[in-house]
């Protein structure tokens, strides 16, 4: 996911959160706090950096 999907999810899970205490919803704020602490695993679905590979394109 992208900077901008991982900081859209945690908002949306903080204001689920939020109306569930608001409105005494114990499900509901149990859904947002689960979707706003939700793991941020896009940095294991990127390949390995390559450093030497803008090299091997000059060369």
């Amino acid at each position: 996911m992208s900077k901008a999907k991982d900081l859209r999810q945690r908002l949306v899970g903080k204001a689920k959160q939020a109306v569930g205490e608001i409105i005494g919803d114990q499900a509901l704020h149990d859904d947002g706090k689960a979707e706003a602490d939700r793991p941020n695993n896009h940095h294991e679905e990127r390949p390995p950096l390559n450093p030497l590979k803008k090299l091997r394109q000059l060369t």
